[in-house]
């Protein structure tokens, strides 16, 4: 009898101290988790507004092009940084939805859809920075205050985004929901034009609608294609001439 109790007591105790270990894990995760947050609020702008500074000059184009292949991750980030700062309203990845036209101005390509890649080219040359990575969750964190940016750009994105933001995730825990329902396209996303097609491909195909200023709409005369990679310029059937430029 006395064996038995002795046995139920150590038992007792080990459930004790393992469950104090636990809390004790949990706690220093939670405090992790504290100051990591704390880093994105204080060193993520100041690190963003820094970088942005030391982007080479150039024209809306050349920084385009440095921010998808510079020739070191410095560069790209700065290039990268300073389209962000151009190009959305107060520098602020949450007012996506209010850039608007063209890039090139004479294109079909949607300037709304350039940007948000800049902003994703940012996040990926910052987040391999190690002392960027603040700056790349601050970002994404601005951009996600958009419902409509994480339904667009988050739930469906590229393979390659997702495995830079899935990183971002582990190392920084910035924290909230970044789930994709959809892995497709090319990286980077802006899409080629290749031509006209008729609403009814576009509604058939379940391609993305643009309006005639080039933004995210549920209807409009545009159309992107995000497997492929394309944009195209919806015409009414009856049209005999196509134009196929």
């Amino acid at each position: 009898m006395k064996k038995i109790f002795v046995l139920m007591l150590a038992a007792a105790l080990a459930a004790v101290f393992c469950g104090a270990a636990v809390a004790g894990d949990d706690w220093d995760t939670f405090v992790a988790q504290m100051e990591n947050r704390q880093k994105i609020k204080s060193e993520g702008p100041a690190f963003y507004d820094q970088i942005a500074l030391l982007a080479p000059a150039g024209s809306e184009r050349e920084l385009w092009e440095l921010s998808c292949s510079a020739p070191n991750l410095q560069t790209q980030a700065a290039a990268s940084a300073a389209l962000v700062k151009k190009w959305f309203p107060e520098g602020d990845p949450a007012n996506w939805q209010q850039v608007t036209g063209f890039f090139p101005p004479a294109s079909y390509v949607p300037k709304q859809i350039v940007a948000v890649n800049a902003l994703f080219n940012a996040v990926t040359a910052l987040s391999q920075m190690p002392e960027g990575k603040y700056a790349a969750a601050y970002l994404m964190r601005q951009f996600a205050q958009s419902s409509m940016g994480k339904l667009i750009f988050i739930d469906n994105m590229p393979a390659p985004f997702r495995k830079t933001l899935d990183s971002l995730l582990a190392e920084t825990d910035m924290g909230g929901y970044w789930a994709s329902s959809k892995i497709e396209g090319p990286y980077p996303f802006v899409p080629v034009y290749n031509g006209v097609r008729t609403y009814d491909y576009a509604m058939s195909r379940g391609l993305q609608f643009l309006n005639g200023f080039g933004g995210i709409a549920e209807s409009g005369p545009y159309a992107w294609d995000r497997t492929n990679g394309f944009v195209y310029r919806l015409v009414d059937p009856s049209v005999k001439v196509w134009d196929r430029d």
